[in-house]
């Protein structure tokens, strides 16, 4: 592109005329500028003020990234906060040409995303698959409803039973919901309550909250809460380090055993966070109380921070949501959601990136566009993933 195409694509970017491919293709040029270290050239770029301002005012009105396939339908919020890092961060930033074809070791390795997946276990042992299917409702059997709606997923349903005789009504029998690797759910419990579990996670919670003192649930893994008010019916989530305690409210709390710390984000309400086993060193918190907006991380110490909500919640919207995010941290999604291996001994440590994409796309699609950024390749056999360093 010659200096005059490029100022009227400035031009177009500026006055709102930009098409999705001309403001994806701005932002590539904008990004190359930041990558190189060079100052905003205001005589070829345009005024840097006007234009930032008009690009959010753009977002906001009518952008909508070519690269994001929804999965699971996207708040308008999302998209927004999304675009916008996409477009103006000043790190890294992801852009895929979906008109170039892929390498060929990507091409011909090539992964599908994960999808509606999961193992329904029973309190007598039974194992019921829970897998993608027509709408309307797929199975009915010991108190169990499994329906796809309109909007693609599948929501399994405990229902209270009326027969005073039935022993799940005493609080003995727990039902279990297991995603694979590769795979999600939405699970409503008894109580009202709906739960989204992300891939290689577990719920285990009662077959009827009736005549119990508390809503009990066990967690591994990852999974996205909006509890059912109950004031007299506290609801509490058990991972294998804490207990999270509510009345009401949305909240997400990732406990994968393979990350260092367990980590609570509030969207709605308010919880108290409780360390589970020993206590902890003098000087240090057995438990906190976080609000809106707030993550809890639980390690060796207990601590309260910032939350980027829209991040860690990116998931159960079915995206996937980069800010300064490292590569490890990357990659462990990936293998998750894709259900493949990642040789991480040539992980690179100084790599970190922002970007925004669907997780209903090819494993190819996000690796290119992770290339595309620089300095980084990757080679996939045979569901393994190898990091090559450059």
């Amino acid at each position: 592109m010659n200096k005059e195409e490029f100022r009227d694509l400035v031009r177009k970017v500026s006055d709102g005329e930009a098409s999705d491919t001309e403001v994806a293709l701005y932002n590539r040029y904008y990004a190359a500028y930041q990558q190189a270290g060079e100052m905003w050239d205001e005589q070829e770029m345009g005024d840097q003020g006007r234009v930032s301002a008009r690009l959010k005012q753009r977002i906001h009105q009518q952008i909508r990234p070519a690269v994001v396939i929804p999965f699971w339908k996207r708040h308008l919020r999302m998209a927004s906060a999304a675009a916008v890092l996409l477009l103006l961060s000043a790190g890294l930033v992801f852009y895929l040409n979906t008109q170039r074809s892929m390498e060929a070791d990507l091409a011909s390795h090539d992964v599908a995303p994960g999808g509606n997946k999961a193992v329904l276990t029973l309190g007598n042992g039974t194992r019921i698959a829970l897998t993608d299917a027509l709408n309307g409702e797929l199975a009915q059997e010991s108190g169990i409803s499994v329906k796809k709606t309109k909007d693609g997923q599948l929501v399994y349903t405990v229902m209270e039973s009326s027969d005073p005789g039935d022993p799940a009504q005493a609080g003995g029998i727990y039902n279990t919901v297991s995603t694979p690797m590769g795979g999600q759910y939405q699970i409503n419990l008894p109580d009202g309550t709906k739960v989204w579990l992300n891939a290689a996670s577990s719920l285990k919670f009662p077959a009827s909250f009736a005549n119990l003192k508390e809503r009990r649930v066990e967690l591994v893994g990852e999974a996205y809460f909006e509890v059912s008010h109950n004031k007299k019916l506290p609801f509490i989530v058990k991972t294998e380090k804490q207990d999270v305690l509510v009345l009401g409210t949305h909240f997400n709390i990732n406990s994968y055993p393979d990350e260092p710390a367990t980590r609570t984000t509030l969207l709605q309400g308010a919880v108290l966070v409780r360390r589970l086993g020993s206590r902890s060193e003098k000087g240090n918190r057995d438990f906190v109380v976080i609000k809106p907006g707030q993550q809890c991380t639980l390690g060796q110490r207990i601590g309260v921070e910032d939350a980027d909500v829209e991040m860690v919640t990116a998931w159960k919207d079915g995206n996937f949501l980069f800010n300064d995010t490292d590569l490890p941290n990357i990659m462990k999604q990936l293998a998750r959601w894709y259900n493949v291996d990642i040789d991480y001994s040539n992980v690179p440590a100084d790599r970190f990136f922002t970007g925004f994409i669907s997780r209903d796309v090819n494993l190819s699609k996000v690796l290119k566009m992770l290339e595309e950024t620089g300095r980084i390749k990757f080679k996939v056999e045979h569901n393994n993933i190898k990091i090559i360093n450059e």
